[in-house]
């Protein structure tokens, strides 16, 4: 499979996750579960972006840049979001901030980095070989109870701070 179809196969998973916690009640059981899972496929994206996608793109630095600081206003942004109560008034506001955000940034990079700019250079097999590698580190994660443990540690802490 080709990596930029995994990119947008996985942005289309997030945001079908946002557009269910977006349907289920505030402070329901399952708004928190569909939030738990997106916060999993979140973590789960950012790894093969940084992991896998981010470095195949070396030669566009500046827009790699410029991605992993939208990561960072994005883990910004959940971490406001986790500290606030689903029962306070500010709730459904800092959400939508929060969905805003990671929307955006996965528009902008389906733009600027699908396809990848003229200074990067990759074929249509290799382009097929990270695509595979990416599907694959997805699988992985989403089956590794270690992971689900590390993203709610990592949910803990953002929220803690």
């Amino acid at each position: 499979m080709n990596a930029y179809q995994v990119l947008h196969d996985h942005h289309q998973t997030i945001k079908g996750l946002i557009k269910k916690i977006d349907s289920a009640p505030v402070g329901s059981v399952e708004r928190q579960q569909h939030l738990d899972e997106l916060l999993v496929e979140l973590d789960i994206h950012f790894r093969i972006e940084d992991d896998l996608f981010y470095p195949a793109l070396s030669a566009a630095s500046a827009l790699v840049a410029i991605a992993h600081a939208e990561h960072r206003q994005i883990n910004d942004q959940l971490a406001v979001l986790l500290r606030t109560p689903p029962s306070a008034a500010s709730y459904e506001d800092e959400w939508h901030s929060f969905a805003t955000v990671l929307e955006a940034h996965a528009d902008e990079e389906e733009r600027d980095m699908i396809p990848a700019p003229p200074s990067v250079q990759l074929s249509d097999d290799e382009l097929d070989t990270l695509g595979s590698r990416m599907a694959a580190r997805i699988e992985q994660l989403r089956n590794s109870t270690i992971h689900k443990l590390r993203v709610r540690g990592k949910m803990a802490t953002l929220k803690a701070i």
